[in-house]
């Protein structure tokens, strides 16, 4: 028995001699490959990557496969990247280098001018929550993709994923208002203002920056809530805590947007109002503000704008 325990302890003593040193010659072939790839020397860390990835334990790692894959890629062995690539994804990596590998391989696409294949790859990428538009709007990789006839539903396909706003119809409502703009009162030439009108948020609101010509400022922040099905704004000017305004229940219909309002002041008492933006023409807006302090018997004008689009 003794015998026996003396024979096992041996040769688990022989097996620790031979792995040590093993993995320490492993782990020597990781940092030499990764010191070359921060040095972009790709063909002598493919070199040590692929001698490091050769050992069973390591080829479990994705993110020298992916390195790998980057390395092959630089040096245009794109069948081999692609080999690469869907071994990093295998070894099922964490979030940012299985993002990364996505659109690696999506590039590799794109550089054999697969463009079906890197767009596929591209969209599972945005998908995962990779910025996808700066890559395809610049590297020289797309170029083959920006030059094709499917490029722009590509690229609006992209936008979609990551800025879901904009694929809500009803948000574009009010696109008639974006743009740089003059304000004169309806029916005359006397310049009140500018208005600069702008989309934000990817698509998901509308910010407005007024400069009157005098020393007044203001902006309105606009936005369709999905769950009441309307448009709301809320104005905030330079005019002190009075100068808030929220105008809900806002529809665009017949031509133009329409909102209410409903304030109270100090006393009590109850203003009603009906703002509409009408969409003249596309270098032409009117806005339209009427007030009523009598429950909406009766309306008086409280102004009355026309915007005109700077050229």
């Amino acid at each position: 028995m003794r015998s026996c325990i003396y024979f096992f302890s041996s040769l688990l003593i022989c097996l620790l001699m031979i792995i040590k040193p093993a993995k320490a010659q492993n782990n020597a072939l990781l940092q030499a490959a990764d010191s070359l790839f921060a040095g972009n020397d790709w063909k002598g860390a493919r070199e040590k990557y692929a001698g490091y990835l050769a050992d069973t334990l390591a080829a479990k790692n994705a993110v020298a496969w992916n390195k790998l894959g980057y390395c092959n890629y630089n040096l245009g062995f794109y069948q081999d990247a692609i080999t690469d690539f869907n071994k990093t994804l295998a070894n099922k990596p964490k979030p940012p280098v299985r993002n990364m590998a996505m659109s690696r391989m999506s590039r590799v696409y794109a550089a054999i001018n697969k463009i079906d294949e890197s767009a596929e790859w591209l969209t599972k990428a945005t998908m995962a929550g990779y910025n996808s538009l700066p890559d395809l709007d610049s590297l020289a990789d797309y170029k083959n993709m920006r030059e094709s006839q499917k490029y722009a539903g590509i690229r609006k396909q992209l936008y979609e994923i990551l800025y879901p706003c904009s694929r809500e119809p009803h948000n574009h409502d009010f696109d008639f208002w974006v743009g740089d703009w003059d304000t004169y009162p309806t029916g005359s030439k006397f310049l009140t203002g500018r208005s600069h009108v702008e989309v934000m948020a990817g698509g998901c609101a509308i910010l407005e920056n007024f400069i009157s010509v005098q020393a007044y400022t203001g902006k309105s922040f606009n936005y369709y809530d999905p769950a009441k099905g309307k448009w709301e704004q809320d104005w905030v000017g330079s005019g002190g805590a009075g100068d808030r305004t929220r105008y809900y229940n806002g529809e665009y219909r017949d031509g133009a947007m329409h909102f209410t309002s409903e304030t109270t002041d100090a006393k009590g008492n109850k203003t009603l109002g009906n703002f509409i933006f009408y969409n003249i023409d596309k270098n032409t807006v009117r806005q339209y503000l009427e007030l009523s302090t009598d429950g909406g018997k009766t309306y008086q004008v409280s102004y009355d704008l026309t915007y005109i689009r700077r050229k």
